[in-house]
């Protein structure tokens, strides 16, 4: 049998403690090297500091963001003032947007309202400024330009509004198209191009086979396709 082998007390306490010596080295080397760590831990702690009042000011400017564009809906949901005056509370709201996506959302229901009242030009503005400022994968992009295409047909610029509708279509960027399909056909009936509708029409009557409203195309086809 192997003869164990026995540590005596004495033996182990003549062994080095590891975690005591460690903490000497670490020790040792802060108080020589005192005000470099000092330093160190001072930037990280500002670092910190830093990061969390940069995340605070952003969640209190969204909320305020968020605060104003509530007001936004309240004050075209009114039904109270006259429409001028609605939207001239409005456009006092918008100035006090920052940058972002809440002041777009904002810019689009303004230009809403001021497309209803039918200021096109004014709201063509506003939807171009959101053109401008957004991403076209995002949704104030696509909704912007569908405004664009309404405001020109709205101001029986049928051309323009045909060009703005194709190219929506041509954009390919996920909006529905069912609608702009339609107005584009409306627009060019307006434009007296009857041919140009036959077309879209058609186009619509094969690519949108299963929407719940096809219906809507055949009637405006067999009005089109009529013997004069």
């Amino acid at each position: 049998m192997a003869k164990s082998v026995r540590i005596k007390r004495k033996e182990l306490l003549n062994e080095p403690d590891q975690f005591i010596s460690t903490t000497d080295i670490l020790i040792a080397y802060i108080s020589k090297h005192k005000t470099g760590v000092i330093s160190v831990v001072t930037v990280l702690v500002l670092i910190v500091l830093a990061g969390v009042g940069i995340k605070y000011n952003q969640d209190v400017k969204n909320l305020r963001m968020e605060s104003l564009y509530y007001e936004m809906e309240q004050a075209r949901a009114a039904k109270e003032p006259k429409s001028q005056e609605v939207i001239g509370k409005m456009e006092n709201l918008l100035t006090q947007f920052s940058d972002g996506p809440q002041k777009q959302r904002a810019t689009l229901i303004l230009a809403d309202e001021l497309y209803n009242t039918h200021a096109y030009d004014r709201a063509i503005g506003l939807y171009k400024d959101i053109i401008q400022e957004a991403s076209p994968a995002n949704l104030p992009y696509q909704l912007a330009s569908v405004g664009v295409a309404y405001s020109l047909e709205g101001k029986k610029d049928y051309k323009g509004a045909i060009v703005a509708y194709k190219t929506i279509i041509e954009s390919q960027m996920g909006f529905p198209l069912f609608h702009v399909y339609l107005s584009l056909a409306r627009c060019y009936e307006l434009n007296e191009d009857d041919n140009g509708a036959l077309l879209t029409l058609r186009e619509m009557k094969t690519k949108f086979s299963g929407h719940a409203k096809i219906e809507l195309v055949g009637s405006r086809l067999k009005k089109l396709e009529a013997p004069a």
